[in-house]
């Protein structure tokens, strides 16, 4: 009888260990595996990241809207919705601005490209002045590998995909394009390099 009490006692102690190793191995697999989609997640996002988007004050009091590629990929399909908000020149001013909508091409790696509201005029109409202070709201593009991102001034960068019957919709505006306005063409092309960009 102490023999088969012994033997049952090991099997149940093999076993109990047996459960735990398992226990602790799905654990440390589940772990590896959601390390490794973070990973990817965090791969995924590295260049969208790095477009950015601000406003600089220009001497006259207006402002400039700022779009910047930090990467050292191209970004493509690039729409920007803002708002351009009227200098103290303007006579019976709207008080919230007006909306604008501008799609290029590309931004080239390493770049920004400045909208100011002379570049804007196809957008603004005879509303500009050159004391317009222009806000970005919202960015959408594309990056290196294809994905679609937005990147709002007030939410966290998403994926995201915009077509042009939606920005018509969201802004009431056609979208004035770099391959037919000639000054938005120029003001891309011309994208200024910067400083410090990130591999």
């Amino acid at each position: 009888m102490t023999a088969t009490l012994v033997t049952v006692l090991v099997a149940a102690g093999g076993l109990l260990f047996t459960g735990v190793s398992t226990y602790y191995a799905t654990e440390v697999a589940v772990d590896q595996l959601n390390q490794s989609r973070e990973d990817d997640e965090t791969k995924e996002r590295k260049q969208a990241e790095l477009v950015s988007m601000w406003s600089e004050r220009l001497a006259n009091g207006g402002s400039t809207g700022v779009i910047s590629n930090r990467s050292w990929d191209p970004i493509g399909e690039i729409a920007v919705v803002g708002r351009a908000l009227p200098g103290p020149s303007v006579p019976k001013p709207r008080p919230d601005g007006r909306v604008f909508l501008v799609v290029f091409q590309t931004l080239p790696p390493c770049a920004k490209v400045a909208l100011t509201p002379d570049v804007l005029v196809a957008s603004l109409g005879d509303a500009w002045t050159a004391d317009t202070r222009i806000e970005v709201e919202t960015v959408w593009f594309r990056d290196s590998s294809g994905a679609s991102w937005k990147r709002d001034s007030t939410k966290p960068l998403v994926r995201s995909k915009v077509t042009r019957e939606e920005l018509k919709a969201q802004t009431g505006m056609e979208a004035t394009d770099n391959t037919v306005d000639p000054r938005l063409r120029a003001r891309v092309a011309a994208a200024e390099p910067l400083q410090e960009c990130v591999k």
